[in-house]
């Protein structure tokens, strides 16, 4: 039954076959298109249907001809026989990075590439034939210039590079572009962008003294105000500790906060993991401010009384024991829960206050990492190899990010302790 039924269909598909080279290709017209298509036998045994976009019989068979000889010359030398839609393979990559959330797969940057394939690539490469994007690279960097309204940044082409790189690889395991189609991605010409958005000292104390209020101010609902809550603890724990906000700070638990005495002073640190990706992991000691203008202990005390199913336990009596995560807010009936955009919360706060733009751009919460940074050199109280330890990175991306700050570091020996007279 099933096979007459097969059969009945397939006769309605198709119709009109025409032999063009014997057991080689063969024309045909499907019921609900005006075009013929061609039926390609190859040498391997696979088969090929290719529309030819001709309507008439004579052109329609010159077309499938010329079809025939580009695939059998493309299986000859070894080149890809499928070709696919740069919009097709970009939706399926935004689709995988998706699916990383939440794991230990997942980094940052990824975030930056959905955007980027999104706003940017797909809306220019639209429904392109990959081998096409090589020729076009050049001209889709000055589009994304007219979009941004100003000449790009290293970094910026570097992330459009790489978001573009992931899509053209794929195409090229899949076997739908070869090397040559691939462009040359290089940052060439675009503008120096190494320093990284930052909050000047007295930018920051004014930012933390507005943001008091903000989450001070009364919100409709308890979970927004629990949030705004959240957000100040957080901020104060990014600022002084230089911890990177996402994974290595969202994940932290209170069994990952433990104390340590040495001498007559006693520490408070956090043991934070840095994902290097491919699920690999990195553990690192990271030791929190913890003085009279930065109290760690204060600061985390609120956390834990925010957390409906802490409240009321001291400090000494949750860390190094709870598997609960550190930073949450609560909704109206109590339930805990980690808000899933914290960074956009934070954004809200900076443009309402008109603090978003700085002196290298728009601030984020990865600019309390380079406010820390740049403190520590400024204090010049640590080598910049202990630094670059505790924040789980390399003295080189110091150098490369705050290298400008040595000067001014050392600017009383060099200026011979002589100032300019006002």
């Amino acid at each position: 039954t099933y096979r007459i039924l097969f059969a009945i269909l397939s006769s309605m598909v198709r119709k009109a076959q025409i032999t063009v080279i014997p057991n080689k290709v063969r024309l045909y017209k499907q019921t609900r298109s005006p075009y013929f298509f061609a039926d390609i036998l190859l040498a391997d045994g696979s088969r090929r249907r290719l529309s030819t976009k001709e309507k008439k019989k004579d052109k329609a068979i010159e077309k499938a001809t010329e079809l025939y000889y580009n695939q059998t010359q493309a299986e000859k030398n070894n080149l890809p026989l499928n070709t696919k839609l740069f919009s097709a393979v970009a939706k399926t990559i935004i689709k995988e990075l998706e699916s990383y959330r939440d794991t230990d797969f997942w980094k940052e940057v990824y975030a930056s590439y959905i955007q980027v394939i999104k706003n940017y690539q797909i809306p220019y490469f639209k429904n392109q034939q990959l081998t096409a994007v090589r020729n076009d690279y050049q001209n889709y960097l000055k589009y994304v210039e007219k979009q941004m309204g100003s000449k790009i940044a290293k970094s910026t082409v570097s992330t459009h590079a790489s978001a573009l790189k992931r899509i053209l690889n794929t195409a090229l395991v899949k076997g739908w572009i070869t090397n040559a189609a691939l462009p040359s991605v290089k940052t060439i010409g675009a503008k120096e962008g190494d320093r990284r958005a930052t909050f000047e000292l007295d930018e920051y104390n004014s930012m933390r003294i507005k943001l008091r209020a903000y989450k001070n101010a009364d919100t409709h609902r308890k979970r927004d105000k629990s949030i705004r809550e959240l957000l100040y603890d957080y901020v104060l724990f990014l600022a002084n500790s230089g911890v990177r906000h996402g994974k290595e700070a969202l994940r932290l638990t209170w069994k990952d906060i433990n104390k340590r005495t040495i001498g007559n002073n006693t520490y408070v640190y956090a043991s934070v993991i840095t994902f290097k990706g491919q699920g690999k992991k990195r553990k690192r000691e990271v030791i929190l401010r913890h003085n009279k203008f930065s109290d760690a202990i204060k600061n985390l005390q609120r956390c834990i009384d925010r957390n409906s199913k802490l409240k009321g336990k001291k400090f000494d009596a949750v860390i190094g024991k709870s598997d609960e995560l550190i930073f949450v807010a609560v909704d109206e009936n109590n339930k805990v829960f980690q808000p899933s955009r914290i960074d956009g919360t934070f954004k809200n706060f900076l443009e309402h206050y008109e603090l978003l733009v700085g002196s290298e751009g728009n601030r984020t919460l990865y600019s309390l990492r380079h406010f820390y940074a740049t403190q520590e050199l400024l204090r010049n109280n640590v080598s910049s190899l202990m630094l670059a330890k505790q924040m789980g990175t390399s003295e080189k991306m110091l150098e490369q990010h705050y290298g400008h700050l040595e000067v001014w570091q050392k600017a009383v020996e060099l200026s011979g302790n002589i100032g300019l007279e006002k």
